[in-house]
Order: structure tokens, then sequence, then C-alpha cells
């Protein structure tokens, strides 16, 4: 080895090109956009964001409301189903009959028939006995039974009395009531044909 101390190596550095921008003419900074426009254009985006979650609402409100009707819809049909079943089940042959016989009326066996447009009576008509009524079978029940009167009662005297009271009301109205118009006191009402 020399005797020669170290040298020290320095790296040489070449010098660097300063740099070069572009400088830009008035007429390019015109032409670029500005935070202006950026903050319309966000302002825009969000608006919309905002109308398209409140209409997403109002259709959702909307559908939880046409639900309820729905579901309302549901339970008044059922009602009216079921008031229907009761009106058919008062309007049933055996309880007009059994009213009728509580009322105090009576079937009559033979059958007779007004023709109404000469008045001539066909048939031979008879006057019901009081021991005419409903045909009972042996165990006293109505030979014709029907399962849902059950828990139905017929109807009263005090709820005749106010039927009839109604229809003598509706008597006394005037002449445009057919129905009564001539009859003496205790008979039939009938409407007028001719």
């Amino acid at each position: 080895m020399s005797a020669l101390p170290l040298q020290s190596v320095q790296t040489i550095r070449s010098p660097q090109p300063p740099r070069l921008e572009v400088v830009s003419s008035r007429s390019q900074r015109r032409s670029r956009p500005k935070s202006f426009y950026a903050m319309v254009t966000v302002g825009g985006l969000i608006a919309i964001l905002l109308a398209q979650l409140l209409l997403s609402i109002a259709v959702s409100n909307g559908a939880y409301q046409i639900a309820g009707l729905h579901k309302q819809q549901s339970e008044l049909t059922r009602d009216q189903q079921a008031l229907t079943e009761e009106l058919q089940v008062l309007r049933s042959p055996q309880h007009l009959a059994s009213s009728a016989e509580v009322l105090g009326m009576v079937t009559n066996p033979s059958t007779a028939y007004l023709r109404l447009s000469d008045g001539a009576v066909i048939g031979s008509p008879v006057a019901a006995r009081a021991s005419d009524g409903i045909a009972m079978g042996a165990d006293g029940q109505a030979l014709v039974p029907n399962e849902l009167l059950a828990g139905i009662a017929p109807v009263s005297a005090t709820t005749g009395s106010n039927v009839q009271s109604s229809q003598t009301e509706t008597e006394s109205q005037g002449p445009e009531s057919t129905i009564g118009s001539g009859t003496p006191d205790g008979a039939l009402p009938t409407p007028n044909t001719r």
C-alpha cells in the first residue's frame, strides 16, 4: 500500500438545469374551470340526491297508506259478508214463519189466488183456523229446521206493533201513499192497482 493519505472522494455533481414552466396566457386562464362552477355542480348533485330521497320517502309513505287502506277494505268486506249472512238468516222462510206465528198469524192450508186483471178468485178460499200453524214434528220442532236460527228470537208482538204504527203513519201522509188508501179500519192494507 502506499503511504499517501487517502483523499476523500468527492462526488461531482453536475448542475441541474432550471425548471421550466409554461406561462399561461390570459385567455387560457379565463378558460380554466373555476371553483364557482365546481360548487354549482356539486350543489346540483346534492339537490338531485335530496330530491330523490324525498321522493322515495313520499312513495314509501304512500305505500304504507295503501296497505292500511287495503287492510281496512278487507275488514269492511268481512263485516259486509257477516251482515249479509245475518240478513239472509232473518229472511229465511223458517224465521218469517215463526215471527208471523208470534204475531198471531196462522198458515192457511187451502190456497186461493186473486187474479188482478179481472178480480176473479181462483181456487176455493177457506178461512184459516187458530189451530193451523207451522207444521211441527213429534219432538215439537219445525219439520224443516234452520240451524242458523238457533240463537235468533222471532219478532215479538211489541216489534210488530211498532211496525204497524209506522205503517199507519205512512198511510196518513197523504194522497202520494198508494198503500192502505180507502181501506176501512181493521182491514189489511192493499195497493191500488187501478
